[in-house]
C-alpha cells in the first residue's frame, strides 16, 4: 500500500473507519436494500483501493496521482448509477438495457479487472478475462465446451447489470458475512487477544516434548480460526513461535514448516473458519452453524495429525520442553487473560440460538469491546477503537479486490453452463472412478492454488468440480467440503507455497525447503477429503458408524502420523513404516474388520518397538 500523510492519510483513514463503521451497523441492525449494500460496499472497496494501492505493484508513492482519483471518480459514478437505476432496471429493463447502462457496465468490468490486478496481480485478472472471451467466442470452442456464443451487450448486462456476475452471490457474501468477521479479528487483536491466546498456548504445551513446536501448532490454531487468513497468520504468530521453535532445537525450515502447517489449518477451525466457509454456507444454502457443525471433528483431526507429527519430530531428535520458569502459570493465564476469548463463544452461543452468521459477528465485535474494559492494559480507547476501525477494511481490501473479477467467473460459468459440461470432461478423465476423480480435483486446486487467493481458489474450483462430484451420488455439501480442503494445499505445496514462504522469511531458511516440509506436516488435508467421501466423518449417517469412524479416524492419524515421520516408541525401521501405514489405511476404511486389522498391525508394531533397544 502507498505510505500516505497529511491531508490524504486523514482522508483515507477517515474513509476506511466509515466503511467498517457502517457494516457494523448493517451486521447488527440489518441492511437497507439489497442494492443499496451491495452497491455501497463494492464503490468503497474499489475507492480506497485505487487510494491506496499504486498502478504498479512495488512502487514507492506517497502521493495519489490525478488519474487514481478520476479512476475513483469513475468508480463512484458507475456503481452510484447501479444503485439508483436498478430497481427500476430489475422491473423494466432486464434483458432490453439502454445505452447508459452497458456503458456503465462496461466502465465497471474495466474498473473491476484493474482493481484486482493491483491487489492480487495477473493470474486472477488471466483467468477473468479467458471466461469473458468464453462467453463471447463459445461458437468457436470446440467440442463439449463449445456454444452458441453471446453478444457484447449480452455478456455486459448480464455481467455488469444484473446481480448474476459483479453484484451478485460473492460480493454479498463478502458484505455481508465475511466482512463483520474480519472486523471482530482486528477488535481482537486490539483487545490483546494474540499475547493471550499465545501465553495460554505456552501454559498447555509448553512444557511437553517439543513443546514450541506444540505452541505453534495451538496458538496458530486459535488465530488462525479467527484471522481468517493463512499467510497473515504464519507471519503474526511466526514472528513469536519460528524463533523459540528455532532455539529449542527444531532446523529452521522444519520450524517454518510447523507454523505453515498449522497456520493453515485456521481456514477450517470452527468457530469463524476462513472465507470460504462462508460461500460454502451460501453456495449450498446450508445454515453457516451447520458448516462450523460438520467441521469440528475433521479440525479436530487434522490439528492432532499436526501435533503428533511435531511430537514425533521432537522424540526422533531427543528434542525437550521448555523449562518450568519459562512456562506461565495456566491458572492465572486463564484467569487474567483468557476473558479475551470470551468472544469467540459468544460466536459460538449466538449461532447455536439460530441467530445468522453476521449478526454473531456484531455480538463478537461489541463483547469484544466491552470485556477489554475488565483491564487497564487490554482497555479499547478511542485510538485503539480508531485503529482497530482503520485495519478492519484495509486488511479486507486484499479479499475485497477479488470480488468483481469473480463474480465475472461465475457469471460466465452461469451464462454458458460450462460447470456441468466440465462435469462431463472430468468423468470421462476419471472414467468414473471417484477416487481418481478425487486426484483430478486435488491436482485442480494445486494447480488453480499456486496463483491465486484460497477463496478465489476455492470459488473457481466448486463451480466447475461440484457438478462432477455430486454425478457419483455425494451430498452438495460434501461435495463442496471436499473441494474447500483440496483447496488449502495451495498455501503449502511448492513452487508457490505462500503461507511456508512467509514463515520462511522469519525462520530465514530455504522456502522450497520449507514449503516441502509444510507438505508433509499439512498432509492430512489430503487425506481428508477421502474420507468425506467414504465414511460418515460429517456426521452424515447413523450414531454408531459415526462414533465407530471417529474413533478409528483418531487412532489412525496417529498411526499415519508415526509413519510419516519415522517414529512410534522407538525410531521406526522401513518394516516398521510399512505397518503402521496399512494399519492407518486400514483404520480410515469404514468397515469395522478393516479397523481389527489395522488395531491388529498396530500392536505389532508396539510390540515389535517394545522389545528392540532404545538405542536402535
Amino acid at each position: 500500500m502507498r505510505q500516505l500523510d497529511g491531508i490524504s492519510k486523514i482522508f483515507v483513514n477517515t474513509l476506511a473507519a466509515l466503511f467498517t463503521l457502517y457494516f457494523i451497523y448493517t451486521s447488527g441492525f440489518g441492511l437497507v436494500s439489497i442494492e443499496l449494500h451491495r452497491g455501497g460496499y463494492l464503490l468503497l472497496t474499489y475507492v480506497l483501493i485505487f487510494l491506496l494501492f499504486p498502478f504498479r505493484r512495488g512502487s514507492k508513492e506517497y502521493k495519489i496521482p490525478f488519474y487514481d482519483w478520476i479512476l475513483c471518480a469513475a468508480s463512484i459514478t458507475v456503481i452510484s448509477y447501479w444503485i439508483i437505476t436498478y430497481p427500476e432496471f430489475g422491473v423494466k429493463r432486464i434483458g432490453n438495457p439502454n445505452r447508459t447502462d452497458i456503458i456503465m457496465g462496461a466502465i465497471l468490468l474495466v474498473l473491476s479487472f484493474e482493481v484486482a490486478r493491483r491487489v492480487v496481480g495477473y493470474v486472477l485478472t488471466t483467468l477473468a478475462a479467458l471466461f469473458l472471451l468464453y462467453a463471447y467466442f463459445g461458437p468457436y470452442v470446440p467440442g463439449i465446451l463449445g456454444h452458441y456464443g453471446y453478444t457484447l451487450p449480452r455478456i455486459i448486462e448480464f455481467l455488469a447489470c444484473s446481480m448474476g456476475g459483479i453484484y451478485g452471490i460473492v460480493t454479498n457474501t463478502y458484505a455481508t458475512f465475511i466482512f463483520p468477521f474480519v472486523i471482530f479479528a482486528t477488535f481482537l487483536q486490539a483487545a490483546g487477544a494474540g499475547p493471550a491466546i499465545n501465553e495460554i498456548s505456552l501454559a498447555l504445551a509448553g512444557g511437553t516434548r517439543g513443546g514450541p513446536a506444540k505452541v505453534a501448532v495451538i496458538a496458530s490454531g486459535f488465530i488462525g480460526s479467527v484471522t481468517g487468513s493463512s499467510a497473515a497468520n504464519a507471519v503474526a504468530t511466526g514472528s513469536y513461535t519460528i524463533p523459540m521453535m528455532k532455539k529449542a532445537g527444531y532446523r529452521p525450515h522444519v520450524a517454518a514448516a510447523v507454523e505453515a502447517a498449522a497456520s493453515t489449518g485456521g481456514q477450517f477451525m470452527p468457530p469463524v473458519m476462513g472465507a470460504s466457509a462462508f460461500l460454502i454456507a451460501a453456495f449450498t444454502d446450508t445454515p453457516y452453524f451447520d458448516i462450523v457443525k460438520v467441521s469440528i471433528i475433521p479440525s479436530f483431526l487434522y490439528f492432532l495429525g499436526v501435533g503428533m507429527m511435531v511430537h514425533f519430530i521432537a522424540a526422533r531428535r531427543g528434542l525437550e520442553g521448555l523449562s518450568p520458569e519459562n512456562i506461565p502459570n495456566l491458572k492465572r493465564a486463564l484467569l487474567y487473560k483468557g476473558y479475551l476469548l470470551l468472544p469467540i463463544f459468544v460466536i459460538l452461543g449466538a449461532l447455536m440460538m439460530g441467530y445468522s452468521a453476521n449478526i454473531a459477528a456484531f455480538y463478537a465485535i461489541i463483547s469484544t469491546y466491552l470485556l477489554s474494559f475488565i483491564r487497564k492494559e487490554t482497555r479499547m480507547t478511542p485510538p485503539k477503537v480508531l485503529n482497530a476501525l482503520i485495519d478492519g477494511s484495509k486488511t479486507f481490501l486484499m479479499v475485497g479486490s477479488t470480488a468483481g473479477v469473480i463474480g465475472i467467473i461465475i457469471g460466465t460459468v452461469t451464462m454458458t453452463g460450462v460447470g456441468i459440461k466440465f462435469s462431463s470432461v472430468v468423468l470421462a478423465l476419471s472414467q468414473g472412478i471417484l477416487p481418481l476423480t478425487l486426484i483430478l480435483v486435488a491436482i485442480g486446486g494445486y494447480i488453480i492454488g499456486m496463483g491465486v487467493t484460497i477463496t478465489a481458489t476455492y470459488i473457481l474450483l466448486s463451480v466447475l468440480a461440484v457438478p462432477s462430484l455430486m454425478d457419483y451420488g455425494l451430498p452438495l455439501l460434501t461435495a463442496h467440503l471436499i473441494v474447500f480442503w483440496f483447496c488449502e494445499t495451495g498455501g503449502v505445496t511448492p513452487p508457490v507455497a505462500l503461507v511456508a514462504f512467509a514463515a520462511s522469511g522469519i525462520a530465514r531458511c530455504d522456502p522450497n525447503r520449507a514449503g516441502f516440509a509444510a507438505v508433509r506436516l499439512a498432509s492430512p488435508l489430503f487425506i481428508m477429503p477421502f474420507l468425506f467421501a467414504y465414511t460418515p466423518l460429517l456426521l452424515d449417517g447413523p450414531l454408531p458408524n459415526v462414533i465407530e469412524t471417529i474413533l478409528s479416524a483418531t487412532i489412525g492419524i496417529i498411526a499415519y502420523a508415526a509413519m510419516m515421520q519415522g517414529y512410534w516408541l522407538r525410531l521406526a525401521n522401513v518394516m516398521d513404516r510399512v505397518l503402521l501405514g496399512a494399519g492407518a489405511f486400514c483404520l480410515f476404511v469404514p468397515n469395522i474388520y478393516s479397523d481389527l486389522i489395522g488395531l491388529g498391525l498396530l500392536a505389532v508394531v508396539t510390540v515389535v518397538n517394545l522389545k528392540r533397544p532404545r538405542s536402535l
